[in-house]
């Protein structure tokens, strides 16, 4: 996360001081498209959630979720909207200030994990880092459901591009993966309008 200066951290601390702008009140919708096209299984794990709102869509679906963020004020908003959910959905929610870098040190293992904006914000030495780490936090014929920016903007504080290329570089089967689709969809914000993104479901296969 070196793009966002020497403390990341810090950065996304101030960010959440308002309204994020990729905080729509709601998951994205090619990522939602994503997941009923491939139903995911759970338990699911959502890697850097925010505020919540694609866990608290997926709780609703009837989804055992956990979301971790490193942002406290993230993880405190996501836990105050759990308050206004019906029990049904609430009890199927745990919401948790964690490392989304280092999933493996949850204490379960995970059907599905769910990142709707996390990789992008990630160095690529950061990406190896965490697709061993999806390695060890999936289980067998688990599914990673990515939706990330597919344009680089020429200023600071912006994620990253990510490629098909590079999804089909990184994801191989001789790395213990299949690339199930990728798309090129949109990314949508309260601020801007949506930007060009890609979404990918990728197999964990057995080892």
């Amino acid at each position: 996360m070196s793009r966002f200066g020497s403390d990341p951290l810090a950065f996304f601390n101030a960010v959440y001081e308002d309204i994020p702008p990729w905080d729509i009140g709601a998951p994205q919708p090619a990522m939602s498209a994503l997941l009923a096209k491939y139903p995911p299984a759970d338990p699911i794990l959502d890697v850097g959630c925010g505020s919540g709102d694609l866990s608290i869509y997926l709780a609703q679906l009837g989804h055992q979720v956990v979301g971790v963020d490193f942002v406290e004020a993230a993880i405190a908003d996501a836990q105050e909207k759990v308050r206004a959910l019906p029990a049904e959905a609430a009890r199927l929610l745990n919401f948790q200030v964690a490392d989304a870098l280092k999933p493996s040190l949850l204490p379960q293992q995970f059907g599905a994990v769910v990142d709707s904006g996390f990789l992008h914000l990630l160095d690529p030495d950061q990406c190896d880092r965490l697709m061993d780490e999806l390695g060890l936090t999936l289980l067998p014929h688990g599914q990673y459901y990515l939706h990330e920016f597919a344009v680089e903007f020429p200023i600071s504080n912006m994620p990253r591009r990510i490629s098909a290329e590079e999804l089909q570089a990184r994801f191989t089967v001789e790395k213990g993966w299949q690339i199930k689709e990728i798309q090129s969809v949109e990314f949508l914000s309260r601020v801007a309008p949506p930007v060009p993104a890609i979404c990918a479901c990728i197999e964990r296969l057995p080892v």
